[in-house]
């Protein structure tokens, strides 16, 4: 920060450099005249130069008369471009006219015999800036593929002839007649360009207006006949999907105004495209806007005006950033609880923030929100369903992204419109010009899509042409707010939605006027939606994606980098910044390094919260920016640590032996071998190790596992080698050696330290000690001694509990259910089976969960319900190949073919050979007894 040396007061930054320029939806006319050089040589230059001034004007009366702008004249040529400077709907339409009206122009000149016109047009993006600088500088030229590919497919029409590339064919649609002329290999371009010659117009244009709910009906029954259970204490969830652009927002926004001031208290909730990775981000937005500005005091008066329990406080203090040093340290110490506090306190704020006798709750979009907000959601649809609930949860998502997880909520799926709907919206929603066989023409390139035909509608202008994609659209309206376009951008690049405080900085630093009268236009415009009080918004939100898109699109690329630095220079002086915002804006920004740092915090943050899904998502984030750094010791001690943070992540959520695990782990070895970093190739070694033996490959895990040993000969490192023997001990009892087994587990066991061991938890997904526990209960019990192995095996459970670390719990609770199926004691196995399948559901570890139901299926069928014991350890079996394990599979088999009845014996042998030669191909001998029993 700078002040004045006389006054001290604060100098103003140098605003950023401004590169004038768009990148902008064009339709490109290239016109040459065939014939010239030979009219040129009869006639006198005088009259030849008249003739070309003569064409030149024509030209230039006719492009503007259909609104197109002319770029350059070249020779006997021309260039015209429609979508600059001003965007309209329908610029392919104008262009295409223009072609026609040119050519007859020309043909019809009678003081220019033997001359035509040949005419190409095509569609696409191009950059349209100044070139050069001073008075070299050529303002507004155009550059880019777009320009070229017409000016080369003009040369390949016959003279009198207009010819269109597919892509503004499309744009034309029904409009116009063409015929095709076959792909056209064209000189300098790498592929092929579908041309058509257009014969001629074929249909009128059509005009626009507003948007009413048309063809919703059945839904809105729907919807009241679940707030009417909800009132009599019958409440649910209900999902509205559909695809974008139907109305699911606009239903949902018509109910509200019909049930009035019974929805007054509803909690919105509102995800965006860039929330997939943050953990609680749209249900922390809804918790900010709810409590306002203020910090803790703030958070604290909400918490009492509404009665929630003082418990929460310290989980939503921190997930909001204004926790005292106290309340951090409360949750930094509440370990594996941290994320079931996060969840309870969150669901407690959504509970309590819903005012009025029935509670409405609304989140839309939850296809972009992130796995924990989904969580979340589960939980309350699931309280909503509860008996005696007078609660009703509303729900939007597109079809192809995220879901609830578990079984899906009763569903709406709004259909398109009908053609007789779609015109009644088109009629209601346009201005008096327009007249049904205009909206007719709307509707049928709109595809029922209620979004479609609202926005050709509401700037359509009488006589214009139907308008051909809603960027087209959205293009023209925004190039219509001409004062306050700048700042649509600029609120484009921080993303779907923002807080006013960052916007306004960010004008500062460009400098831009103060944004708050471009803010407030924008959204009487329609453009933006204000969020927080109506006297003083503290954020904004684009009405929908596409508005935000096609704000952000007219950016140069340049422009975009250089305004994502400035955001994340503002960012990271801002208090309570989410590490992975960061990360986004420093990738845009082209800060690899930074962006590489700022996803890493967020992934470890996430993964010390439990939000594994997130943070694997981070960790590919981060790994897919590392092309961007120079290849050298930087980059490979990056690649190493990103992987095999990645495959920690995923081990957890989708078990060791997922391939990415073993793609991570092979990535950082070979980055650690080129670093040279023993230590980390010797993490590598050991991610490498577990994979295989999870696959079923248990001599080469054991393998790496020796290989791990013998570097760490030397090695006096006790977290080192606690690791190192941990594993080793496991692979040992998966290859039958019990005895050497137990010598490793207890030395690994001697090694541990609570405290200083803990962050294995994260680095390895499990704590150690569980594990090592565990495990000697297994060894114990080949080794004969039953009582020792209970003994073993009771305390790791004992100690995954007091550590409520769910993965560390789901490992112990699995290796328990199979000692007490060695034990041959069902009623125990089945306990803990369903206790696994439980917890691993919860946490959504696939893994787990399988392990649990082979498991299951057994003891079922050992305490007499043969039928549903087979089934579930058949679908147990199943459900654990998908995750890509064979390591339980041969024993698996075997337990099958033992519960199978005698009348089924050759099913059982044939069990029992597929299991034999999966044990001896993967060397796995520990379920050889009960392959043998079987």
């Amino acid at each position: 920060m700078r002040f004045c040396g006389a006054c001290g007061e604060r100098l103003r930054d140098a605003p950023l450099p401004v590169e004038a320029g768009e990148r902008r939806p064009v339709t490109v006319l290239f016109a040459d005249l065939v014939g010239s050089s030979a009219l040129a040589a009869r006639l006198d230059p005088e009259d030849f130069r008249a003739l070309l001034l003569g064409f030149r004007k024509t030209a230039a009366d006719v492009i503007a008369r259909h609104r197109g702008s002319l770029a350059q004249h070249q020779g006997d040529g021309l260039l015209a471009r429609f979508g600059f400077p001003i965007a309209r709907e329908d610029d392919a339409h104008r262009a295409l006219r223009a072609g026609l009206e040119l050519v007859a122009a020309v043909a019809g000149d009678a003081a220019a015999e033997g001359l035509r016109l040949r005419v190409a047009l095509h569609s696409g993006i191009a950059v349209v800036a100044t070139l050069g600088h001073g008075a070299a500088a050529e303002p507004g030229a155009m550059v880019g593929e777009t320009t070229t590919i017409a000016a080369r497919l003009q040369t390949a029409a016959r003279p009198g002839e207009v010819w269109a590339s597919e892509a503004t064919r499309r744009l034309a649609g029904p409009r116009f007649r063409f015929t095709p002329m076959g792909d056209i290999a064209l000189a300098g371009l790498p592929r092929p360009v579908a041309a058509h010659r257009l014969e001629g117009e074929a249909a009128e244009a059509g005009a626009t207006t507003t948007l009413p709910l048309v063809g919703r009906d059945r839904e809105l029954r729907s919807l009241f006949a679940a707030w009417r259970d909800a009132e009599a204490g019958a409440g649910s969830a209900l999902l509205i999907e559909a695809e974008p652009g139907m109305g699911k927002s606009r239903l949902v926004a018509e109910f509200r105004a019909r049930l009035g001031q019974a929805a007054e208290g509803a909690v919105m909730i509102a995800a965006g495209s860039q929330d997939g990775e943050s953990a609680f981000r749209p249900l922390l937005g809804w918790l900010a806007g709810a409590i306002g500005p203020g910090g803790r005091g703030a958070l604290a008066g909400w918490m009492e005006r509404v009665g929630l329990a003082a418990e929460h406080a310290a989980p939503l203090a921190v997930l909001l950033g204004c926790a005292s040093p106290a309340e951090v340290q409360e949750m930094a110490q509440a370990g594996r609880r941290r994320r079931r506090r996060n969840l309870a306190a969150l669901l407690a704020g959504l509970r309590a923030g819903a005012a009025g006798p029935v509670c409405l709750f609304v989140a839309e979009d939850i296809h972009w929100a992130d796995d924990s907000s989904l969580t979340l959601l589960r939980q309350l649809a699931d309280a909503c369903a509860a008996p005696g609930a007078r609660m009703l949860l509303l729900l939007t998502r597109r079809a192809e992204g995220r879901a609830l997880p578990g079984a899906a909520p009763m569903t709406l799926r709004l259909p398109p419109l009908t053609p007789e709907e779609g015109m009644a919206l088109a009629i209601a929603a346009a201005p008096n010009e327009l007249t049904p066989a205009m909206a007719r023409q709307i509707v049928e390139r709109a595809g029922g899509v209620p979004m479609f035909v609202a926005e050709a509608a509401r700037d359509m202008e009488a006589g214009a042409a139907l308008p051909l994609t809603l960027r087209a659209a959205l293009t023209s309206r925004l190039d219509a707010l001409t004062e306050t376009k700048s700042v649509a951008q600029l609120a484009a690049v921080l993303g779907r939605s923002f807080p006013v405080a960052l916007i306004e900085a960010l004008a500062e630093a460009v400098g831009a006027p103060p944004p708050r009268r471009a803010l407030r236009l924008l959204a009487e415009a329609g453009f933006l939606e204000p969020e927080g009080p109506a006297e003083a918004p503290t954020g904004f939100v684009f009405r929908h994606e596409l508005m935000r898109d096609t704000a952000y699109e007219t950016l140069l690329r340049s422009r975009r980098t250089a305004l994502h630095r400035a955001v994340a220079t503002l960012m990271q002086a801002r208090p309570g910044t989410r590490p992975e915002q960061l990360g986004w804006h420093l990738a845009a920004g082209g800060d690899a390094v930074g962006a590489i740092a700022a996803y890493d915090r967020a992934a470890h943050a996430a993964a010390e919260a439990s939000a594994h899904v997130e943070a694997a998502a981070h960790g590919r984030a981060a790994l897919a920016l590392l092309p961007g750094l120079a290849d050298g010791p930087q980059r490979w001690a990056a690649e190493a640590r990103l992987n095999i943070a990645l495959a920690a992540q995923v081990t957890i959520t989708r078990g060791n032996a997922a391939d990415e695990v073993g793609e991570a782990f092979s990535r950082a070895h070979q980055a650690a071998q080129r670093l040279g970093d023993a230590r980390v190739l010797l993490r590598t070694l050991r991610g490498l190790q577990t994979y295989h033996l999870v696959r079923g490959n248990v001599a080469e895990g054991h393998a790496f596992g020796q290989a791990v040993l013998d570097r760490l000969a030397e090695e006096t490192d006790p977290a080192l080698l606690l690791q190192a023997h941990r594993a080793f001990g496991l692979g040992l009892i998966y290859l039958g050696r019990a005895a050497e087994a137990r010598h490793h587990l207890t030395r690994a066991l001697a090694l541990y330290d609570t405290e200083r061991d803990a962050p294995h938890r994260v680095d390895y997904g499990s704590d150690p000690q569980v594990l090592a526990y565990a495990h000697l209960g297994w060894a114990l019990w080949f080794d004969g001694e039953p009582a020792a192995a209970l003994a073993a095996d009771a305390e790791a459970l004992r100690a995954a509990r007091a550590l409520s670390h769910p993965h560390s719990l789901c490992f112990a609770l699995a290796f328990s259910t199979a000692l007490a199926q060695f034990a041959d004691r069902p009623g125990p196995a089945l306990a803990a089976a369903q206790e696994l399948q439980a917890l691993a559901a919860q946490q959504e570890f696939p893994y787990w969960a399988a392990w649990g139901a082979i498991l299951e299926g057994w003891a079922r069928a050992r305490l007499g319900d043969a039928v549903q014991g087979e089934a579930v350890l058949r679908r147990g079996l199943d459900d654990y190949a998908a995750t890509g394990a064979g390591l339980l599979r041969p024993y698996g088999l075997a337990l099958l073919a033992a519960i199978l009845p005698p009348t089924r014996g050759a099913e059982a042998a044939a069990l029992v050979a597929e299991a034999r030669s999966l044990a001896e191909a993967g060397s796995i001998r520990f379920a050889e007894a009960a392959i043998r029993a079987a």
